[in-house]
């Protein structure tokens, strides 16, 4: 992954992907200033070519996140917990509103 920030806290994941998950390259780019072609070609085939440490922390990532979003997983357990207490809120709303 290119990771190219341009706005808000886009820095910071930027910062978040390249150094503690270890899964993009950061395209060096000041404030203010344009990224030359020669900056992005040279970024792309960095990825292209090089790094398999990018690819095998991608694909470590992409597996942990298919088993926390897979039927038992704890991300999928969580959103469901969380759906079925709105679901409860919005009843009990609903019920004190026809009341």
């Amino acid at each position: 992954m290119l990771a190219w920030p341009l706005y808000a806290e886009q820095r910071m994941n930027a910062v978040i992907l390249e150094e503690r998950l270890g899964v993009a390259l950061r395209v060096p780019a000041e404030v203010g200033c344009l990224v030359t072609r020669h900056e992005i070609a040279t970024a792309v085939k960095v990825l292209m070519e090089g790094d398999q440490k990018l690819r095998r922390r991608a694909e470590d990532l992409q597996k942990a996140a298919a088993r926390a979003w897979s039927p038992e997983g704890p991300s999928r357990r969580a959103l469901e917990e969380v759906a079925v207490k709105w679901k409860a809120a919005l009843g009990k709303k609903s019920n004190t509103l026809s009341a």
